[in-house]
């Protein structure tokens, strides 16, 4: 019989927390996709269990929203993806931190998207004063985190909030992109809802060993007034956070020259924070839906153009080492044995609308595409650090490209086991 030895990575955990980097994807849509059948491939063609395999590539966090109550989205909404209540996210949270990920956790605080157009405040919370909006903050966030730590689906990070560069919780809490007041909402206002949703984080945690970092996130539509958004938020102390949150877009939020010109003032201005892009995607077959500027010439709309925007992107990043972390948006998204099947076309199953350009599974093939390869190289540590050393998964055992075997090996190699890379001899 072959003997294997299981190599712990506690030894890993002693790293400092400055050295370490998180790699991954929002895949908030990925419990769906499994249940709906689709099935993921390598690159190759091979057939892969999509945590495993994300894992061998050196991915080591995943993202998921939550929003207060999707079923009052619209039909259309829902198709896009807006289905994430908390028992969705309970049970996903769970299979990530299963699986040896860390989780981040992203707060809407909306039944449907938010983004800087848009911003609106749950229709059960709609007739709420301030003073009432404040303290549905506190009540929500924490009965949502006591739930999911419950459910053995505690955040590692969490976002107070989705893209909040003209607020939350729109009219009170909306305010302008460089942080000032609108006609109906106002920054004393955004900082209160923020600074309660805080409160709520660190009172869940507060005998915990570790808490989670907390995340202010915006994003770059109006990138040279950012800063004064920021500028402004410190003026308010009780909105306590540890991480600079940012959506990055070519399409719409310009050249690598400019975010990388961001990155530099973020670092000068604020050395107390670490900044992560928590959202960022390139199409490889179409461009992303009406773009402002298009890159073609510098990152053709391919596979192989994709894959050049995430190494420039990457090599960009490593040069800032407050920057320790990059997420890849809705990197699961295929139609492969879901709506292509054995090379027919049916879209039956109607729970999605249109194809997501930016996915890093081909959509009729379910095969993995040379960007996803390229993100690992952010996280130098190749992920195994950023695992947890009590982590629990299933009993199978995987390849290195994240292939499921049917039993314990019989050929000498290396394995993926129980959250931990084995070495069988």
């Amino acid at each position: 019989m072959k003997k294997y030895l299981l190599a712990t990575l506690c030894c890993l955990l002693t790293l400092g927390a400055s050295a370490q980097k998180y790699v991954g994807g929002d895949i908030s849509m990925l419990k769906k996709f499994i249940d709906e059948g689709a099935v993921y491939k390598d690159k190759d063609g091979n057939t892969v269990e999509p945590y495993a395999f994300m894992k061998a590539q050196g991915w080591n966090s995943m993202r998921v929203r939550l929003f207060v109550d999707p079923t009052k989205a619209t039909d259309n909404e829902k198709k896009e993806g807006v289905i994430q209540d908390l028992e969705y996210v309970k049970a996903l949270g769970k299979a990530i931190k299963d699986a040896g990920f860390s989780f981040m956790l992203d707060f809407h605080y909306s039944d449907t998207w938010t983004d800087p157009g848009k911003h609106a405040t749950p229709s059960a919370w709609s007739s709420m004063t301030v003073a009432q909006l404040t303290q549905q903050m506190y009540d929500y966030t924490k009965s949502c985190l006591e739930e999911l730590v419950s459910a053995g689906a505690t955040p590692d990070f969490i976002q107070v909030g989705n893209e909040i560069t003209t607020g939350l919780l729109w009219n009170t809490g909306k305010v302008n992109s460089d942080g000032t007041d609108t006609s109906t909402g106002s920054m004393k206002n955004l900082a209160g809802y923020l600074a309660s949703g805080i409160s709520a984080i660190n009172d869940v945690f507060k005998n915990a060993g570790s808490k989670p970092k907390i995340i202010i996130h915006t994003e770059l539509h109006y990138s040279e007034v950012l800063p004064n958004f920021y500028a402004n938020l410190a003026k308010y102390p009780d909105v306590k956070y540890d991480i600079i949150g940012l959506s990055y877009y070519p399409d719409y939020h310009g050249t690598l020259t400019a975010l990388n010109s961001l990155l530099n003032t973020f670092e000068t201005t604020y050395p107390d924070k670490q900044i992560m892009i928590v959202e960022t995607g390139y199409g490889f077959e179409w461009s992303l839906p009406e773009p402002k500027t298009q890159y073609k010439n510098q990152y053709p709309i391919s596979e192989e153009g994709q894959r050049t925007f995430a190494q420039k992107l990457v090599e960009m990043l490593n040069k800032h080492d407050k920057v320790t972390g990059l997420y890849w948006w809705y990197p699961e998204y295929t139609l492969n044995n879901i709506v292509f099947k054995n090379g027919n076309e049916d879209w039956s199953k109607n729970f999605t609308s249109g194809y997501w350009n930016a996915a890093l599974f081909h959509y009729k093939t379910g095969k993995a595409l040379a960007a996803l390869y390229e993100l690992k190289n952010f996280n130098t540590s190749s992920g195994v650090n950023a695992v947890k050393a009590d982590s629990k998964a299933d009993e199978a055992w995987y390849t290195l490209d994240g292939r499921k075997l049917t039993g314990t090996p019989t050929v000498k190699g290396i394995y993926i086991h129980q959250g931990k890379k084995a070495v069988v001899r």
